[in-house]
């Protein structure tokens, strides 16, 4: 966790880190149409999200970029990296 807080904490000095948060483990599925509700999602371990970090950064680029800082790559991790799309309402 120390090396999470470190690579946090430098993002947030920099005015890139905006918000991010953990994931508890297990969760409720509600899918079809008749929405129905099950325990999950259970996936694969290498397929399980953890958590989530958002980020500003000025493209798509840099974004991914700076995700080759995260922590989870010296234990074999992945990272995804998306675009926020923006709702005009």
């Amino acid at each position: 966790m120390g090396k999470w807080f470190e690579w946090i904490n430098k993002l947030r000095k920099d005015g890139t880190y905006l918000s991010g948060e953990p994931l508890l483990p297990g969760g409720k599925l509600v899918s079809g149409p008749n929405k129905s509700v099950t325990d999950g999602p259970y996936l694969e371990g290498k397929e399980v999200v953890g958590g989530f970090i958002i980020i500003n950064a000025k493209d798509f680029n840099q974004a991914a970029e700076i995700s080759k800082g995260c922590p989870d790559f010296q234990y074999n991790g992945s990272v995804q990296v998306r675009q926020v799309m923006k709702m005009d309402m």
